[in-house]
């Protein structure tokens, strides 16, 4: 059972971010930033305000707290000095975990300014698709908080702020320029959407048939050809660690329920999201929706492979964009349909949606209610329980 804070703030921050789109994705200017001051700040407040979970909070306290002094071989550069400057400003490790969470839902914020009124039912998907994101993998989404910022600026072709704000992603979390890239590549490379023919079997034979269990072509690979110069050089060099057979995960090893819920979702989303993009095109939705589509086969496809996870992770943590823009679509453009497309939306979306979020309900109702790690600094502070 989780600590009723936990319940409280989670249930208030997940219902405030399902209505604020809907009733203000349609301001532009100063405007839209005045009326977002509450859900972000909302967001910096409660996943600010955590303790202890996440993989890897107690370490970045750790190095917080330790910013004037080398803790690792290698460091990156742009973390460091964001550490450096909030530890001589005199935050704690409290106000430094704030400061990550406002500069990831910020981030965020940007990317979704830059679809307008489309953007409209994607913040009610933001916080359950990027949480885990945020709270988990942390200097990782720090640094993806200036990848969102820097396909804003992609979008809107200004190539110089776009490269500013990549060249601060690379410095804080190196790896994250790979899925950079490779969202930039899928944008210039794939003019369609990818086609629930293929999608939708590929992703049941890697779910249901087929598990990859030898990743020795990649790890020689990895090892002979990547140089990142950073911490995350550490997996690379150890390839033969992360990516043999010893490194499949039993943790992350799904029951039948679980991998059945979580297909359903997938495949919803598939072919609703293929079916909203042919019934409106959008450009920029579309190399969302296909960056998430391979995103998802390959996570899939390396499950069980944790630092393949922390890499493919953020392609799939994008879904809140397609899943948002197939729910414009559905209640903008299906209620007198004008082409094939529109009217199969029209037709399958119940199903379809019911399926997603059943899985979405069910998985975060688990997370909200029935989660002992959940805790907040005010309970260590005070020496309260929480368990």
């Amino acid at each position: 059972m989780s600590i009723i804070e936990h319940i409280i703030l989670f249930s208030i921050l997940f219902t405030v971010y399902a209505f604020w789109g809907k009733y203000n994705a349609h301001r532009t200017g100063v405007n839209v930033w005045i009326a977002a001051m509450v859900p972000i700040f909302l967001y910096v407040f409660v996943v600010g305000s955590r303790y202890g979970w996440g993989a890897d909070y107690l370490w970045y306290k750790f190095q917080y707290e330790n910013a004037f002094i080398s803790v690792r071989a290698v460091e990156q550069i742009g973390f460091k000095w964001l550490n450096q400057s909030l530890s001589y400003i005199g935050f704690n490790y409290v106000g430094v975990f704030m400061v990550y969470a406002f500069i990831f839902i910020v981030g965020a914020f940007i990317l979704l300014r830059s679809y307008g009124e489309l953007s409209m039912y994607m913040y009610c998907l933001l916080v359950p698709a990027t949480l885990f994101t945020s709270a988990h993998t942390i200097r990782q989404g720090v640094g993806f908080a200036f990848i969102f910022i820097a396909l804003a600026f992609f979008q809107k072709r200004k190539w110089l702020f776009m490269a500013l704000a990549a060249l601060i992603a690379f410095n804080i979390h190196s790896s994250v320029i790979i899925i950079f890239a490779t969202m930039i590549g899928i944008f210039f490379f794939f003019k369609k959407p990818i086609h629930y023919w293929f999608s939708i079997p590929v992703y049941i034979i890697f779910a249901f048939v087929f598990e990859v269990t030898n990743m020795d072509f990649l790890n020689d690979f990895l090892t002979n050809n990547i140089s990142l110069g950073s911490g995350f050089q550490w997996y690379i060099d150890n390839t033969d660690v992360w990516m043999g057979e010893d490194a499949i995960r039993e943790g992350f090893v799904q029951s039948t329920f679980a991998l059945i819920i979580s297909s359903a979702f997938y495949i919803s989303l598939f072919y609703l999201g293929y079916i909203a993009l042919k019934a409106k095109e959008n450009k920029h939705v579309l190399f969302m929706y296909n960056t998430v589509v391979l995103g998802a086969i390959m996570m899939r496809a390396f499950f069980n492979y944790e630092i393949l996870r922390r890499l493919i992770f953020p392609m799939r943590i994008c879904y809140f964009i397609p899943l948002g823009y197939i729910f414009y679509v559905y209640f903008r453009d299906c209620k007198q349909p004008e082409n094939q497309y529109a009217i199969l939306l029209k037709k399958y979306f119940p199903v379809g949606i019911t399926l997603i979020l059943a899985y979405l309900f069910m998985f975060w109702g688990r997370w909200l209610f029935l989660n002992p790690n959940a805790n907040f600094f005010w309970r260590v502070l005070y020496h309260l329980p929480f368990r």
